[in-house]
């Protein structure tokens, strides 16, 4: 390994960067020839109009192109006979780029879910481009480095994220990871990475409600790394404009200042109901979304924010008078996201498929609890003399496994959801890795 150090600090810096770059073309390849096949693969058989897409991103899609908005006048929320009109049932992130993808491509499934995919193959793509930056030269951890990289492409849940254009998490993955990358590994926090972290973080809040914990998470992290004080004004006000804009649009288009969505007090009372602990988790390839007529049976509601309100209530209600069933139902729900290895919350495989799912579930666990370990393990040491900023990294990735799991807990989780946090624990593995060594340029 010595010799192979010198060797490297020999060489003429225009031939070790034309090496690095290189190095950096495999794993860049690989994931896009991977993202490329399985969303052929997965797009090839679908022929349903994209209007048809579900989790309301089909039906938003179709009222946003001719003019509509976001509303969704439906009873698909568990109200047959009762059809409610929805201006604020989800943020506007995965309708706007199915939009997009239709005004430029046609309404055709398949170039869609490319363009999808691709555009949000990006961030991903830059997320790795700042970790390699930071590898160090040794050969070995290059070689790790590029393991842990790819690692993720193996893991069907992952891979779910990648291609899926109807749940949230296939737009928040990327987002996520490129806002971990940009504080663990920038070497500084300059106005150009202050501006796309903040656009970052606007996005993902306007991808998922839920997201919003992260959110803060990364922008207290952002802060904390940051020495500027105009710099954490501007990223601050640019990353506010976010919320105070979602909350804007959601008193003009439905009446209620709101920063979630007309849809979190029902995602709350699936959790934490009377019938709860008897349905979760769901049954393989099952959800819970068949129960929630039995939320609303004998009720009528007037408008989205008189059916979020009265199930928003009777969670708070449930909770307040079974906490013990309510711990019960959250270990189950931290047992999901945290240790299960079958998948919760989308359709069952079978044979080569389902062993390959178990597998990389397994290697999802080990990777996720290497990182969460070894955080810890980083995070309550005295800082490293080389790399005082690991220990901040740590803390940060710790908070923010939190963060992401905290809305899950109070509501309910499945495996997808948890599944985004399967690239940062790779981002943190790659950060332990250039705590000692030379840094590459």
């Amino acid at each position: 390994m010595a010799q192979t150090s010198s060797t490297v600090s020999a060489m003429s810096p225009s031939r070790a960067a034309t090496r690095n770059h290189r190095w950096f073309a495999m794993p860049v390849a690989v994931s896009l020839v991977i993202v490329i096949a399985v969303t052929w693969a997965f797009g090839i058989r679908e022929t349903k109009p994209l209007f048809t897409l579900r989790s309301l991103v089909g039906p938003t899609t179709q009222s946003l192109l001719h003019g509509g908005g976001l509303t969704v006048c439906t009873e698909v929320m568990g109200t047959p006979g009762n059809p409610i009109c929805f201006h604020s049932a989800r943020m506007p992130i995965p309708t706007l780029v199915v939009a997009l993808g239709i005004s430029l491509l046609g309404n055709h499934y398949l170039r869609v879910a490319f363009f999808k995919a691709l555009l949000l193959l990006f961030p991903l793509e830059l997320a790795m481009y700042l970790a390699w930056r930071r590898m160090p030269d040794q050969t070995p951890r290059r070689i790790t480095a590029i393991f842990l990289l790819l690692a993720p492409f193996a893991v069907p849940a992952f891979l779910a994220c990648v291609v899926n254009m109807q749940v949230e998490e296939g737009y928040t993955y990327s987002l996520l990871a490129l806002a971990v990358a940009i504080l663990f590994f920038a070497e500084e926090l300059d106005l150009p990475l202050t501006l796309l972290f903040a656009v970052t973080l606007d996005c993902l809040f306007l991808s998922k409600s839920s997201m919003a914990p992260a959110v803060i998470v990364l922008l207290i992290g952002y802060l904390r790394m940051q020495h500027r004080w105009k710099l954490h004004l501007l990223a601050t006000a640019l990353i506010l404009t976010a919320p105070v804009g979602w909350a804007i649009y959601q008193h003009h288009a439905g009446g209620r200042y709101s920063l979630g969505t007309s849809l979190d007090g029902l995602n709350l009372h699936k959790g934490n109901n009377a019938a709860f602990l008897d349905h979760y988790p769901p049954a393989p390839g099952e959800t819970l979304d068949g129960f929630d007529r039995d939320l609303n049976r004998g009720l009528h509601f007037g408008d989205e924010w008189s059916f979020n309100d009265y199930h928003l209530h009777a969670a708070v209600e449930y909770m307040r008078l079974h906490p013990r069933e309510t711990l019960r139902g959250d270990l189950r729900k931290l047992e999901v996201a945290l240790v299960s290895i079958r998948k919760i919350g989308s359709r069952q495989e079978h044979g080569a498929m389902l062993a390959w799912e178990v597998a990389s579930l397994v290697f999802f666990r080990l990777m996720l609890w290497t990182a969460i370990l070894g955080a810890l393990y980083a995070a309550t040491r005295p800082a490293l003399p080389g790399d005082p900023s690991l220990r901040t990294a740590s803390w940060l990735f710790l908070a923010l496994v939190a963060a992401c799991l905290l809305p899950y807990i109070a509501g309910f989780a499945y495996t997808r959801h948890v599944s985004v946090l399967i690239y940062p624990a790779a981002l943190m593995c790659c950060r332990m890795l250039t705590h000692t060594g030379q840094v590459s340029r």
